[in-house]
C-alpha cells in the first residue's frame, strides 16, 4: 500500500506535470499564432512539441503511482485503463463512421488533439468507479 507521504509526493508530481502541460500547451499555441507564425518549419515543429515533454513527465509520475500500489490498487488501475481504452476507442470508431457517412464533418487534427485528454478523463472516472466497487 502507498504510504501517505509517498502518495502525496506522487500526486503532487502528477499535479505539477499536468499544470506544466497546460502551460506549455498555451505557450506553444500562442507562440505559433503570434511571434512564430512565419518561422521555419523546424522551429514551429519544435515549439509545437513542447507539451510532449510535460506529458512524458506526467506519464512517469503516473507509472510511479501505479508501481507503488499493492495488488488491489494495480488491479483497479488496470481495470480503469482497460475501460478508458475501450471507451475512447469505441468513441473514435463511432465518430469515424459518422464522418464516413457524411453525418458529421470533423477535421482530423481536431479529433487527434482530444484523444489523450479523453483517455485521461475516462481513466480517472473509471478508476473512481472501480475503487468504489472494491470497497
Amino acid at each position: 500500500m502507498n504510504s501517505a507521504p509517498e502518495q502525496t509526493r506522487n500526486l503532487r508530481g502528477c499535479l505539477i506535470s499536468s499544470l506544466a502541460y497546460l502551460a506549455t500547451t498555451a505557450l506553444s499555441v500562442w507562440l505559433l499564432k503570434q511571434p512564430l507564425a512565419d518561422a521555419s518549419t523546424l522551429i514551429r515543429a519544435g515549439v509545437s512539441l513542447l507539451p510532449v515533454i510535460a506529458i512524458g513527465f506526467s506519464i512517469r509520475e503516473v507509472l510511479r503511482l501505479v508501481r507503488s500500489g499493492d495488488e488491489l490498487q494495480r488491479r483497479i488501475d488496470l481495470e480503469a485503463l482497460a475501460v478508458a481504452a475501450i471507451t475512447v476507442g469505441l468513441g473514435c470508431l463511432t465518430l469515424s463512421l459518422l464522418v464516413g457517412a457524411n453525418v458529421l464533418a470533423v477535421q482530423g487534427k481536431t479529433v487527434l488533439i482530444w484523444i489523450l485528454p479523453a483517455l485521461s478523463v475516462v481513466y480517472v472516472l473509471a478508476r473512481i468507479l472501480a475503487q468504489a466497487r472494491y470497497r
